[in-house]
Formats: C-alpha cells, structure tokens, sequence
C-alpha cells in the first residue's frame, strides 16, 4: 500500500473556519472529509461513515484537494443556466432595441428576433429559444383571431 499524500501546513485550521462559515451541507461534507483525514488522520472507510460519502467519491475529493487546493472547495449549485447562449443582461438589451420598435407602434415578429439572436450568438439558434428568452422576459404573444368569435359559421 502506497503512503498516503501529505496536506500543507495550516489547512486544519483553514478547514475550522470553512467548516463554521459555511451554510450548505454537501460543502460542510466536502470539507469535513478533508478535515477529518488532516486532523485526526481517519482512514477513508471511517470518513465514509461519518459523511455518507463513498470511498471512491472521499478519495476524489482528497486528490482534487491537493492538487487544486482551495479553489476545489467551490462546489458549484446544481442546475442553473449551464449552457445560456447570452448572459440576462444581454438578453436585456437584445429585447430593448425590439421595444423601442415596438413603442412606435411597428409589428414585432419572431422571425426578425430570431435572425437578430443568431446574429449576435454567430450560429444557428432554435426557434424554441428565442420564444423561452422572450418569456423569460415577460413578453407574450399575442396575435388577432381569424374569426370574431360571436360570428356565424352558418352564413359563412
């Protein structure tokens, strides 16, 4: 069995005040494992226990730890907007230039928002996308009706 990789100097220390700052509990369980093997030098099937982690996942954690050091810490929040095209503030102001168009009493049309988005992104955006970013914004769609709808369908 190879000898187990030595943490800098100082990190039990770090990890205290991580461990009593922060508020989400898979980032308590993070540093807690590396806390446990650096203070107390548990092996990786106490930590297992002790976090509900698996060995494979403790043993990850630790090899990132020390060859990232601090910044793997950093557990980034599930979902979000992983793959956005534009930030919300370029979403923004892409929308603004349709609303000044609009103000002046122009008819919008998703085709010109389309071209408009796949222009400033330089590729080809789905339709699906351009109509979820204009909901996000609180935009509708609205369009006239065919028919009134007290009309006769008898006379027609």
């Amino acid at each position: 069995m190879r000898p187990k990789n030595k943490f800098p100097s100082g990190t039990a220390k770090y990890l205290e005040t991580l461990l009593q700052e922060t508020k989400d509990l898979n980032e308590y369980k993070r540093i807690l494992s590396i806390y446990l093997r650096v203070k107390f030098d548990y092996n990786n099937d106490l930590i297992s226990l002790i976090t509900s982690y698996k060995n494979q996942t403790i043993k990850n954690i630790h090899s990132n730890y020390l060859k990232e050091g601090k910044k793997s810490l950093n557990v980034n929040k599930r979902g979000g907007r992983n793959n956005e095209i534009f930030s919300l503030e370029e979403e923004k102001e892409l929308i603004q230039e349709f609303e000044k168009r609009s103000k002046e009493g122009g008819i919008l049309e998703i085709s010109s928002i389309h071209r408009a988005c796949q222009e400033k992104a330089n590729k080809k955006i789905a339709l699906s996308t351009v109509y979820r970013m204009l909901d996000r914004h609180n935009w509708r769609k609205i369009t006239p009706r065919t028919s009134h709808p007290k009309s006769n369908e008898k006379i027609m």
